[in-house]
């Protein structure tokens, strides 16, 4: 057992053979790892060695000073949407296992990730070939850009291309050669992380592997609305247990109130029986409550009735201790 470049100081990760040989243990030149950072444990800060300019980073990039104020607000909404999925350091439970061992079966490739692009790292929601790495640096050139990528991205040799040539992963010790990956765009458009899959040697790859790692993509983005989804649901089910439950305390206690309010009415004039029936038609319970609105009208109601006007008309019970109600106190 070797120590992947990957992997933080602390952790011992297998590197995966290439044709049949072990790679050699050694270290990723210019990378610091820490057993444990801001971003959990794990986690892997790799520096190059060459510090670029804005310039050349941006038009490296894609991206020239133009256009930078736009690309860092799309950025912004982007980032706001993978905080909206929650999926960001959430326990591991093996729900996406079978996608990056499929994707390692048609790319034939030791690695393969499904990746979710914080603003400063790569965090594996799944990972095969990477024992023990959580996540990585979300320098450009790999999942950084793949992620904004409109279809495939595919970097056949990494040591000649120009958009990996200075990625430490590429420079460091991992030697990572040939890379491929599709955005995991979800159904609103917002664009989370890849499916990706890592090869230490170059290589072609064919229409149907890619078309195959773009439709993996798409599987992870529709479980991530889905489980988006249920979050959502089961947090509306939780508020309206709540106020169902609110709903129930202040019916109960009203109950109460009306019982209370009722026993000293009892001695008071009233008539016979109830006048808040329907229009047209005589409630025939005897009256228990009197109640008024604002306005001072007020009449005599059966407790079914006073209840039901308490809660959806703005009337009060008519007594003392609510007030300001003329119609009681000049009450016969």
């Amino acid at each position: 057992m070797s120590a992947s470049p990957l992997a933080s100081a602390s952790a011992d990760v297998p590197r995966a053979a290439v044709d049949g040989a072990p790679a050699p243990a050694a270290s990723v030149p210019g990378a610091t790892a820490t057993p444990e950072t801001a971003t959990g444990k794990g986690a892997v800060s790799e520096t190059p060695d060459v510090v670029e300019t804005p310039d050349v980073a941006g038009a490296r990039d894609g991206i020239g000073r133009g256009g930078a104020d736009e690309s860092r607000g799309e950025d912004d909404a982007r980032l706001a949407a993978v905080r909206r999925y929650e999926i960001l350091d959430t326990p591991v439970d093996g729900t996406f296992d079978e996608i990056v061992r499929l994707a390692m079966v048609v790319f034939d490739t030791p690695i393969a990730t499904v990746g979710i692009v914080d603003a400063d790292r790569v965090w594996f929601a799944a990972a095969e070939g990477l024992d023990g790495v959580t996540q990585v640096g979300a320098e450009p050139g790999l999942c950084a850009s793949a992620v904004l990528a409109d279809g495939p991205y595919v970097v056949t040799d990494a040591s000649t291309d120009p958009r990996t040539l200075d990625h430490p992963l590429v420079r460091g010790e991992l030697g990572l050669r040939f890379y491929a990956a599709a955005p995991i765009v979800t159904a609103g458009g917002h664009r989370l992380g890849t499916v990706s899959v890592i090869d230490r040697r170059p290589r072609e790859v064919t229409d149907t592997q890619t078309a195959v790692l773009t439709r993996l993509a798409a599987l992870v983005a529709h479980h991530l609305d889905l489980r988006l989804a249920n979050l959502h649901a089961v947090r509306a089910e939780r508020r309206l247990r709540e106020e169902a439950d609110e709903r129930a305390e202040a019916s109960a206690a009203l109950a109460v109130r009306l019982r209370e309010v009722a026993a000293v009415e009892r001695a008071a004039d009233r008539p016979a029986l109830c006048q808040l029936g329907t229009a047209g038609q005589q409630c025939t319970q005897p009256a228990e409550l009197k109640i008024a609105d604002g306005w001072g009208d007020s009449a005599w109601g059966c407790t079914a009735h006073a209840e039901e006007a308490l809660f959806v008309a703005a009337v009060f019970i008519a007594n003392k201790e609510l007030g300001g109600l003329s119609v009681y106190l000049n009450r016969r």
